[in-house]
């Protein structure tokens, strides 16, 4: 890999690189997605981002917010019946009246991205799905998530569902802070049981393909909508160091995921050759 000596400090608000005075780091990585970001999960050091602050679809990666405030503000052991209008959103895979464990329908919308199970959720933990919005951006405002608006629990695409790179990053750090979360978004699959079939049991897998092929990965959450493209937060412990990364309107679903591989082998190799940190945002 290409090496470089950066000898004067550079700092660009929303395309920016290393920072290290006079260390010799690696090329950061030429990547597809239009926005992006690299975090030290323990420091808050952003290691890399490109546009960062643009405004973008953020797709499913909005169910990081929804799983949040389920655990925080919901019951975790309540059954939960699926309305009409839940079991209508896109690409769900409940059925109206079908009953299930709270904290079983959250590792269902993280694993496998059910937005039938984000808008369930929303409903019994807000009242509405409109309350539970309400909470999301309320939410947001508390961890400083300044370019970011919920129109919906799930993601489904309107011109005023928005967030960042940046924003995502921080509701994911803060998320990844809870121990329960931090569990379901490791998990490659979780057994629970099936609302279909009761007495049964139903494995969920996990949609983050990371989970099996990159070395550390512990999470978190995928996205894709036509108007979002693949968007991915992912997460990997190596050497006792953790580090996060958000891609936004990758290429497409697959590109998403060689994106953040890409920027995570940066971002650990940079720390290899101890990199000073940049200033938390």
């Amino acid at each position: 890999m290409a090496l470089f000596v950066c000898v004067c400090v550079l700092l660009i608000p929303n395309d920016y690189g290393v920072v290290a005075g006079e260390r010799i780091l690696p090329n950061p990585p030429a990547v597809t997605a239009e926005s992006a970001i690299l975090v030290d999960l323990q420091t808050g050091g952003i290691i890399y981002g490109k546009n960062a602050d643009v405004r973008q679809y953020p797709a499913s990666t909005t169910k990081v917010m929804t799983a949040v405030l389920a655990l925080e503000e919901g019951d975790n052991n309540r059954t939960v019946v699926v309305s009409p209008y839940a079991a209508w959103v896109e690409c769900t895979g409940l059925w109206a009246g079908h009953a299930m464990r709270e904290f079983d329908m959250i590792e269902l919308m993280l694993l496998e991205s059910d937005n039938g199970a984000a808008t369930a959720l929303g409903e019994a933990v807000g009242g509405s799905e409109s309350a539970f919005v309400a909470m999301m951006n309320a939410k947001a405002r508390e961890l400083g998530m300044k370019d970011t608006h919920f129109e919906n629990c799930n993601g489904m695409p309107d011109a005023n569902h928005y967030s960042t790179a940046r924003d995502i990053a921080k509701v994911s750090a803060y998320a990844m802070k809870n121990e329960l979360f931090r569990h379901i978004v490791a998990s490659e699959r979780i057994i629970m049981p099936d609302w279909q079939n009761p007495g049964n049991t139903y494995e969920a897998e996990n949609t983050n393909e990371l989970l099996k092929s990159y070395p550390g990965c512990i999470g978190v959450k995928t996205g894709f909508t036509n108007a979002a493209g693949g968007c991915l937060v992912s997460a990997a412990r190596r050497n006792g160091r953790e580090l996060l990364c958000v891609v936004l309107k990758s290429s497409d679903m697959d590109t998403r995921f060689s994106d953040s591989a890409a920027l995570l082998d940066y971002g650990f190799l940079c720390a290899e050759n101890g990199l000073a940190e940049l200033p938390k945002n």
